[in-house]
């Protein structure tokens, strides 16, 4: 990949299949890996490709594009949209063998009639709502499964449901919703209605709701090396796949009083060498870093100092030996024996580590590499 500033994103692609090994550790279910969000910023192209070399054969993602994009590449496989998708598109998506989440009537309609029209049957999985309060079938699922089953050219493959609380400490909650799902799918095997897959563990819940895993799994941000909790997961030693990385463009000494960046938010108290790296918040490297970060030069952690501009970012170096122009910085990843991972970005920025992924631009290219052991 030629690229022509010194800023990207690195993708281990043998760190992403062993964390799916390690996804599969805790599960005797099928896995459908989650990567919506151009697989959480992490490349879904690859990602897809490089799980496909681990027997993966159904993707999910959360709209349509992404599903016709990852189609493109690859005819094969089984890939769910996880997310609403509205019903004048259902053509595309019955042509396309794209499967849909229903939790609307008039979406099951709409398949059903494209799936005529085509001469195509049309998988589907049924949406509940059992208290994320978000999307799916609420009071009237049971009436409304029921319309769907009668409709023709379509097939009933999934039924699925979100947990709200599963990456929690009292799973009480979590243990309500499944029980809601598990007498609605009672209800429909007693009025004849057998749809083959269930499915309601996210990350969290393969990780700490066994009961919840079912027929099908859908692992998300666990692939990616990070944890959606902090009390456990630990242990199984989930690897981070991205590392941000960049050089420094110049350096300069500021005398005592001498500032950096906009609005002066920054002021020399002693003579300060002073990096800059050519990375700002355009490609997602949060403005709410300033002055409240830190990036690995030479193993050693640089304050970010002054405000983050939209294409670069300062760094205090004073206290490192031997730094030139040129040199790599970390912005996310390991540096001899220090590492800055997403979540300690998210932790500054009050968030989580989805979102610091997942707003890296495209302005960032993806380099791929495969360190498999």
């Amino acid at each position: 990949m030629e690229f022509f500033r010194p800023v990207w994103a690195e993708i281990d692609l043998g760190a992403l299949k062993r964390n799916f090994r390690r996804v599969k550790s805790f599960t005797k279910s099928d896995v459908m890996p989650i990567v919506k969000a151009d697989a959480y910023g992490h490349g879904a192209i690859a990602v897809v490709r490089a799980l496909r070399e681990e027997g993966v054969t159904r993707f999910g993602v959360a709209i349509l594009d992404e599903a016709l994009e990852l189609r493109k590449e690859f005819p094969d496989i089984a890939i769910m949209v996880i997310g609403p998708t509205l019903p004048e598109y259902s053509e595309i998506m019955v042509r396309d063998d794209i499967i849909p989440e229903v939790f609307q009537l008039r979406q099951a309609e709409a398949l059903s009639a494209a799936a005529e029209k085509l001469h195509k049957t049309a998988r589907l999985h049924i949406k509940v709502d059992t208290g994320m309060g978000r999307i799916g079938f609420r009071d009237n699922a049971f009436e409304a499964i029921q319309k769907i089953a009668g409709l023709p050219g379509l097939f009933l493959e999934g039924i699925y449901t979100h947990l709200a609380t599963a990456d929690g400490t009292d799973l009480t909650y979590v243990s309500k919703q499944l029980t809601l799902f598990n007498t609605l799918r009672d209800q429909l095997r007693a009025a004849g209605i057998t749809i083959p897959i269930r499915h309601a563990a996210n990350s969290a819940a393969i990780i700490q709701v066994p009961e919840s895993h079912f027929e099908l799994c859908r692992p998300g941000i666990i692939l990616y090396g990070l944890l959606p909790m902090t009390h456990t997961g630990q242990e199984a030693g989930f690897e981070p796949v991205l590392s941000l990385k960049t050089r420094i463009s110049q350096l300069k000494t500021i005398r005592k009083g001498e500032s950096v960046g906009y609005g002066r938010t920054f002021v020399a108290e002693r003579p300060t060498q002073v990096a800059t790296l050519p990375i700002g918040y355009a490609d997602g490297w949060r403005r709410s870093l300033s002055n409240n970060g830190e990036v690995l030069i030479k193993g050693k952690r640089a304050a970010i100092i002054g405000r983050i501009c939209m294409d670069q970012t300062m760094v205090d170096v004073t206290d490192i030996r031997g730094v030139d122009e040129g040199d790599e910085a970390i912005l996310i990843g390991d540096c001899g024996e220090d590492r800055i991972t997403a979540d300690e970005i998210a932790g500054r920025c009050g968030t989580i580590s989805y979102e610091i992924t997942c707003g890296l631009t495209k302005r960032v290219p993806r380099v791929i590499v495969d360190n498999d052991i």
